[in-house]
């Protein structure tokens, strides 16, 4: 069957179709380059055509140390490298990537990683051909010429590469990769391929009588290049996977963290390893893709991180006293403890803190006790709990009641909700140490009480008594905290039955009293470090 009538149709039909670009339109960056100022970091980045860009925003990751500028160009791509180490405060690194689900590998993330907070700015060129950023500094930076620098006649060039015996001998100074690795090819008859992706690289080194394939591992693992063997040909490129090519030569692992979280764990490592690493938040795992012979270093320093923290036993006593001269009394206090570690200005209103050993602290336990044996005092709350190295312990003893709260919606007349709210004893206990015998301890005590029933809607109003303290104390001693007062006043209201509700003589058989309470909260805290399995110490338990 002659096929040509139909072919040639379908060329006349093509060429009447308007002209039709089937190819995505971008702009390529060609350069990303730095440039000290006086006062300020300024970072250029160059592109072959119109280079859009979407306003960056100024981020914090928890997960992660360190502040970041974060840009983006939705159309564009990148032919530099995808990681840049600055080390010009307070510039750190700068790093560009694909976002995920980039049609056609077209978009690049840019991110500014900081040494701390900066001021910045961000400007493009006329020709919208280059984006300028501008990071100022605190400090006064001392400015110099590269390119001075690098012409200087001061500096020398240096490579000698010998063979003898089988063995290398390389001595490099300031010597151009390429010229390396041609010298050693030369010197062993190895068959060596090198990308071009290397070519600026500068190599210093000094090799002894070594094999030819230890000399290239060496610099390979020095300055992080990916290296495979194919047959008698070695393979050298770019450790960093930025192409097929590249990627074929590398290696990925997964290295499941069991203590910390992966983020946090990639962000402890240098940074210029952020390039070679993912976070798969999923497994908490860190992935490497990177040269196989980096990969057992970073599992290494992976393992280096990921540490059990310590955890710290939180014992808690919170005792609600009715009157502070039973307390001063009782505890032989009169205002202070008798070795001057203690204060209560319950009068002022002011909070006081203290801490005690463990022989004071259990002198002081016992004498609550008796207060407590006499109806002088009432132990609201005594809460045993673990918490992580860091980590917060909240603890509520109470009860949910109910308040009228009222807010203005802005069309007219005010809203009335009716909200629950906790009413008792809350305690936020912050407990850290760095192993040294002593935790640092941040304290955030908040009691809440009913004060008197609303008249016309039978409602509680809530009095609420709130403090924050920050104390150091050793491994087992007891902080005190004192000073949270309130004065309760309560209406009793009493009837004989049926007779009260008399007219006229009722009110003989109806009385109404107001009763005024006063008490003071006193919190105990001791916290206490938890060995490897969990537990207290044999002699604290």
């Amino acid at each position: 069957m002659n096929k040509r009538p139909v072919i040639s149709l379908f060329i006349i039909l093509c060429s009447l179709l308007p002209a039709v670009s089937y190819g995505a339109t971008y702009a390529t960056i060609t350069d990303i380059s730095t440039s000290q100022m006086s006062n300020a970091v300024q970072i250029t980045v160059k592109a072959d055509g119109i280079l859009e860009c979407q306003y960056s925003y100024y981020a914090y990751d928890d997960e992660q140390p360190g502040k970041r500028i974060k840009l983006t160009f939705p159309g564009a791509k990148s032919t530099v490298k995808n990681f840049i180490d600055v080390s010009t405060y307070p510039v750190s690194y700068i790093q560009t990537s694909v976002p995920q689900g980039a049609k056609n590998g077209i978009g690049i993330n840019l991110t500014v990683g900081l040494f701390t907070s900066a001021s910045y700015n961000i400007s493009e060129s006329q020709d919208r051909q280059s984006v300028i950023i501008t990071v100022n500094s605190d400090r006064t930076l001392e400015t110099f010429d590269r390119s001075a620098s690098d012409n200087n006649s001061d500096q020398k060039t240096e490579l000698v590469c010998t063979c003898e015996d089988g063995l290398l001998s390389v001595n490099a100074l300031k010597a151009g990769m390429l010229d390396v690795f041609g010298e050693i090819a030369k010197a062993s008859g190895l068959n060596i391929v090198v990308d071009d992706a290397v070519e600026r690289r500068v190599v210093s080194m000094s090799l002894e009588r070594a094999t030819a394939e230890d000399v290239l591992k060496a610099i390979a693992g020095a300055y992080g290049l990916a290296m495979t063997k194919r047959g008698d040909v070695y393979m050298v490129s770019e450790g960093v996977p930025t192409d097929l090519s590249t990627y074929r030569m590398s290696g990925t692992a997964s290295f499941p963290m069991k203590y910390v979280q992966a983020k946090t764990a990639s962000g402890l490592l240098p940074t210029f390893l952020y390039s070679y690493l993912h976070v798969n938040s999923e497994q908490n795992a860190v992935v490497v893709s990177a040269p196989t012979q980096m990969l057992e270093k970073i599992k290494s320093d992976l393992a280096k991180v990921d540490i059990a923290p310590p955890q710290i036993m939180i014992d808690a006593v919170a005792v609600e006293v009715s009157s502070n001269n039973d307390l001063n009394l009782s505890l032989l206090l009169d205002g202070t403890w008798d070795n001057g570690k203690f204060s209560s200005n319950s009068e002022t209103g002011e909070l006081t803190y203290a801490t005690l050993d463990e022989g004071l602290a259990k002198q002081f336990l016992s004498k609550i006790k008796a207060l407590v044996a006499n109806n002088k005092a009432k132990i609201n709350a005594n809460p045993r709990m673990a918490v992580l190295n860091g980590h917060s312990a909240n603890i509520f003893i109470g009860a949910q009641r109910f308040i009228r709260v009222e807010y203005s919606s802005g069309y007219g007349d005010p809203v009335q909700q009716i909200k629950a709210v906790d009413v008792g004893t809350k305690l936020i206990v912050t407990p850290w140490t760095g192993g040294n015998g002593e935790i640092t301890t941040r304290i955030v005590p908040e009691v809440s009480n009913i004060v008197e029933l609303d008249r016309e809607t039978g409602l509680p109003t809530l009095s609420s008594r709130t403090a924050a303290t920050t104390v150091r104390v050793k491994d087992g001693e007891t902080i005190i905290i004192g000073g949270l007062t309130t004065e309760q006043e309560y209406d009793t209201r009493r009837k004989v039955p049926i007779l009260g509700d008399l007219p006229i003589i009722g009110s003989l058989f109806r009385s109404k009293s107001r009763t005024t309470t006063d008490t003071e909260l006193l919190i105990l805290i001791t916290p206490r470090i938890l060995n490897d399995s969990g537990h207290l110490p044999d002699n604290q338990e």
